[in-house]
């Protein structure tokens, strides 16, 4: 399992993927490209929807930051709902 630490990292990963998908399928600047970044996000947010699953059995997260990862937002939902936690005094 992540430690909360590694989780928030890596929700800020994938949502740094995601943006880069976005900006080069929106631009049209490369197909390849494309396909790169569509498959690492892809994997990577099931991962990641894996992983706060796991916390979330666990009892280390609470089921709302699922929700939130899972949910059309996906990392942006997850990174967001990380950031609340962290503030709430999550470690």
């Amino acid at each position: 399992m992540l430690s909360f630490r590694s989780l928030r990292i890596f929700s800020h990963v994938e949502l740094a993927v995601f943006v880069a998908l976005l900006v080069v399928a929106i631009g049209h600047l490369g197909e390849t490209a494309t396909t790169v970044l569509g498959w690492t996000h892809g994997l990577g947010w099931i991962a990641l929807c894996v992983a706060v699953y796991a916390g979330c059995r666990r009892g280390a997260l609470p089921w709302p930051l699922l929700a939130a990862t899972v949910f059309v937002t996906g990392p942006l939902g997850s990174s967001i709902g990380v950031e609340v936690l962290r503030r709430r005094g999550y470690s």
